[in-house]
């Protein structure tokens, strides 16, 4: 019988994308809420700086991949107006419901358009998009591999793939402070904030499981990206990945 990661567990695919939903629905409504205090309020700072990074340029067709509430939908408006267009993708329709009443009171509305589907079968023809976000969420796939081979499916050559993720800080004294603060204080306070703490303890775990920032590369080069490059972000806390399809 197959298993996937789920954390520090292995547990079948289908539970897992079960309980990856049943995670996201539970705390959606606070879901930016809890991301904004737990961060300190710095994945603001992290998401403009990749979608700076992303090189977005106007008419661009984007897919913002597991992009959930849609910040990255947003931040990325401005740069794609006044033709382009926005696709917010995501599986949980409580995040989307949240992220299209957030997008409804921004100018250029019309040009996000949002979509319930999974990350791993995208719904969209081969070499539909300019370039692919996806912001803190391939970590939640069933199959990671199979969510960045449809990324470069539905890319057009030459467009760029960028991937926000968590990652484990540099400094070995941070790297111990931040293992007590994400395995300890980020479950108690999320729970405070949502109701419930098992999406956070299941946060700190599989950000400890995902591949370091080489194996993410190479993860990446394996699947027909090139031009790879990341970014440390906070000292390595989060980093961003950029790359391109061959």
């Amino acid at each position: 019988m197959e298993t996937v990661p789920y954390g520090f567990k292995r547990i079948t695919p289908s539970e897992k994308k079960r309980l990856v939903n049943e995670h996201f629905s539970a705390i959606a409504q606070r879901y930016d809420l809890s991301d904004t205090l737990l961060s300190f309020g710095l994945h603001h700072l992290w998401k403009r700086t990749a979608v700076k990074l992303t090189g977005l340029k106007e008419d661009d067709r984007v897919l913002d991949l597991c992009g959930g509430t849609a910040d990255l939908a947003i931040g990325a408006l401005s740069r794609v107006a006044p033709s382009g267009k926005i696709v917010v993708c995501d599986m949980n329709k409580e995040m989307i419901k949240v992220g299209k009443n957030k997008v409804k009171s921004n100018s250029g509305k019309e040009s996000i358009l949002f979509v319930q589907g999974d990350a791993e079968e995208i719904c969209f023809p081969d070499e539909t998009f300019d370039g692919v976000m996806a912001g803190f969420g391939l970590r939640n796939l069933v199959h990671m591999e199979k969510g960045i081979q449809e990324s470069h499916r539905v890319l057009k050559k030459g467009g760029i793939f960028m991937v926000l993720e968590f990652s484990l800080p540099d400094n070995m004294l941070f790297r111990y402070l931040y293992h007590l603060y994400s395995s300890y204080v980020m479950p108690f306070a999320g729970r405070l904030i949502t109701g419930t703490d098992r999406p956070f303890t299941y946060l700190f775990e599989s950000i400890r499981v995902f591949p370091s920032p080489e194996e993410f590369c190479l993860l990446l080069a394996n699947n027909g990206f090139t031009d790879l490059s990341y970014k440390r972000l906070t000292n390595g806390i989060a980093i961003i990945y950029i790359c391109k399809k061959k």
